[in-house]
């Protein structure tokens, strides 16, 4: 007997995500700011109430959102769904899921400490999730295929993202690669003005709009270092200027600090981007890793 599946769409798994793995909330926050200004209040209402949308008609939906019936199924394909029913259908998956795991909201005023805790692990969770869907595979092995190949990698991080850099330089080196993060405006400057072609540059930062970062990617741009980028939005003057950016935009949370659901999504890429150049050369890693764990012993009591 012939199965017959769901309609053609994004085709959603078990654990409300699409086939291609994105989470169906990940897939709507990565494409918003390539919508039209209408498009865009349609999947910002389909943000703000995923539950509510999956029991509404397409007219509800576009009355609440202020857009017309066919803009809103519009929007539907332009996000890569097959129509409004395909997505109210992907959505009913992923509420579910949210709704398993209890972390469906943020920290209000009567929560339990340990519902604060919960809420914190499960959104933060879904900050990694969402993150995961809107890196582009193919710019982080691109990126992992420069930074291997290079003499040396600049690590450059203003703000908070200066401690991700920091992270980055200490779990680079400790696999045997050369990587520098300087601390000051000034230093990290200068050497992106020095850098030489054979080096390679990971820059990070949340909003990819920092004078001091742009003027860094200027820098390296003119001496022909190329350069890699973590950052949370698509369309920056920063990732327009880099040769590969892996954007990891998540949901940012009312009750924390502005960036640090893009720090803590930064910190998992760097984590990746490790891992990835430890296993693209094994052997450099192991001999380093050797060094360092001998080193490491021999402070412990």
């Amino acid at each position: 007997m012939k199965h017959v599946g769901r309609p053609r769409g994004t085709g959603i798994g078990p654990q409300g995500r699409t086939a291609d793995g994105r989470s169906v909330t990940g897939r709507i926050r990565a494409r918003l700011p390539t919508l039209a200004p209408s498009e865009a209040r349609v999947a910002e209402f389909v943000l703000a109430h995923p539950d509510e949308v999956v029991h509404m008609t397409v007219g509800e939906v576009a009355e609440r959102a202020g857009s017309a019936e066919s803009t809103t199924v519009r929007t539907c394909r332009t996000l890569g769904f097959s129509g409004f029913q395909d997505l109210k259908i992907s959505l009913a998956g992923e509420t579910k899921s949210l709704t398993t795991y209890a972390y469906g909201g943020d920290i209000e005023p009567t929560d339990a400490p340990g519902d604060v805790l919960v809420k914190v692990m499960g959104l933060s969770a879904e900050i990694i999730r969402d993150a995961a869907s809107s890196i582009d595979p193919e710019a982080f092995e691109a990126a992992v295929t420069l930074l291997d190949a290079a003499s040396e990698i600049i690590i450059i991080g203003f703000g908070a993202s200066l401690n991700v850099a920091r992270g980055a330089r200490d779990q680079f080196s400790s696999i045997g690669l050369k990587a520098t993060a300087p601390e000051e405006t000034n230093l990290k400057y200068l050497r992106c003005r020095t850098a030489p072609p054979t080096a390679a540059a990971l820059i990070i930062s949340h909003t990819g709009a920092t004078r001091d970062t742009i003027r860094c990617a200027e820098a390296l741009t003119s001496r022909d270092v190329p350069t890699v980028a973590i950052t949370s939005f698509p369309r920056t003057r920063l990732t327009e200027r880099v040769d590969h950016a892996l954007v990891a935009s998540g949901r940012e949370l009312s009750f924390r600090f502005e960036s640090l659901s893009g720090r803590l999504a930064h910190l998992a890429v760097v984590d990746a981007l490790y891992l990835a150049l430890a296993r693209a050369n094994p052997e450099r890693s192991r001999d380093a890793l050797d060094v360092y764990f001998e080193v490491d012993s021999s402070w412990r009591l």
